[in-house]
């Protein structure tokens, strides 16, 4: 191992503290006492053999490890992929001669005409990380649950279509085949119009277009609720947890056309699918701390999309067809790379919830259909 080039390169390159570097080189050290020499490896096949032997989830090295293999090997697998970058870029220090200099963050100051700096932005080597930590924590419910809202919609689905049809509001971004949408019809307010719709009440929010009702987000907790309390969802949910979509289902910054395989361009467009909004398959539960992280960054997102394709690809579709859920093209992003907790709930009061949300939905339909009648066609 090119050790003082590396430890260079990780201080300038990757703007590391001397602590994380000190880190970084003890465990190429150690992967190169039982692994063989890094330099070596890395003239054979780009340190490619050795990183699928680091699979943290199903790990075929050699190393000697006391303690949670899987975190260990994890983090030993960080370390060899900056190895494997820094080896691309030459193997040589970022600068010759003198003493390292300062990590770039603190360069930055002229970079930007605003005066503000240029502050480093996580690699994918520690977006990794952040995933390896956090996916232990997300919780999805048991398959089961989200089967009982699709064979439901499958029994109640042409009753509601029809229903909604005639309230103008197209049935297939609801209850396509397959869907888990748990309120057809529902859909999360947006922009300020429909906001102030929502807080004047409901019969003003029912005059908005292409629903039944805005919510601003308690609809998608109601089944979590049941599952847990028996009762609907009274603002209170599980303490440091937040629910998270999966996959957008509002019409402004939607990235359904980059997160998910769709046809040519002849196939219609629309700027969201609100059935998404109330999906028992596309929310989970997150700590609070991972909540912003996992909405901008591209990776993460999709790593947990991947995790509910996973869990519920025998039972429905995540999306409306024919979209389906992009593949990863990644080895180190192999969603069974992941340690994930185990999907939670069980089926104890699932038929509460489905009447519950049967005697709802046809509810709001009545009232829509009371609304329509006096004032005419939305």
């Amino acid at each position: 191992m090119k050790e003082e080039a590396f430890r260079d390169w990780l201080r300038v390159e990757r703007g590391l503290d001397v602590g994380s570097v000190g880190s970084r080189l003890s465990n190429c050290r150690r992967v190169e006492r039982y692994e063989g020499d890094l330099d070596a490896l890395y003239d054979c096949d780009e340190l490619a053999g050795l990183l699928r032997r680091l699979n943290p989830a199903e790990p075929g090295h050699e190393i000697r490890i006391a303690g949670n293999a899987y975190n260990v090997t994890a983090t030993l697998k960080t370390a060899v992929g900056l190895y494997r970058d820094f080896r691309r870029g030459g193997g040589r220090p970022p600068r010759s001669g003198g003493a390292p200099a300062e990590p770039r963050r603190h360069e930055t100051a002229k970079v930007l005409p605003s005066g503000w700096p240029r502050w480093p932005t996580p690699t994918d080597e520690d977006l990794l990380e952040l995933a390896i930590a956090m996916a232990p924590f997300v919780r999805f419910l048991d398959p089961g649950i989200v089967d009982a809202v699709v064979r439901d919609n499958r029994r109640n689905g042409d009753k509601w279509s029809a229903s909604l049809e005639k309230l103008e509001i197209d049935p297939f971004f609801y209850l396509w085949e397959g869907s888990p949408c748990a309120f057809p019809g529902v859909r999360r307010h947006a922009g300020r119009a429909e906001i102030e719709a929502f807080r004047k009440g409901a019969k003003a929010a029912k005059a908005q277009p292409q629903c039944l009702a805005l919510d601003d987000n308690d609809y998608p907790k109601h089944l979590w609720s049941f599952v847990f309390t028996g009762k609907p969802f009274r603002k209170r949910g599980p303490s440091g947890y937040q629910l998270a979509h999966l996959l957008d289902h509002k019409d402004h910054g939607n990235r359904w056309r980059k997160e998910l395989d769709h046809p040519p361009s002849h196939f219609p467009k629309p700027k969201s699918f609100s059935g998404l909004f109330t999906s028992a398959a596309n929310a989970a539960y997150a700590p609070g701390v991972f909540l912003r992280p996992t909405d901008l960054s591209p990776r993460l997102r999709q790593l947990i999309q991947r995790r509910a394709q996973q869990l519920y690809r025998d039972v429905c579709r995540l999306a409306p067809p024919p979209l389906e859920v992009k593949p990863n093209d990644d080895p180190e992003w192999d969603v069974g790379n992941f340690r994930w907790s185990a999907p939670v709930g069980d089926m104890e009061c699932i038929e509460d919830f489905l009447e519950f949300r049967r005697n709802r939905v046809d509810k709001l339909i009545e009232n829509g259909t009371a609304a329509a009648s006096i004032g005419g066609n939305r």
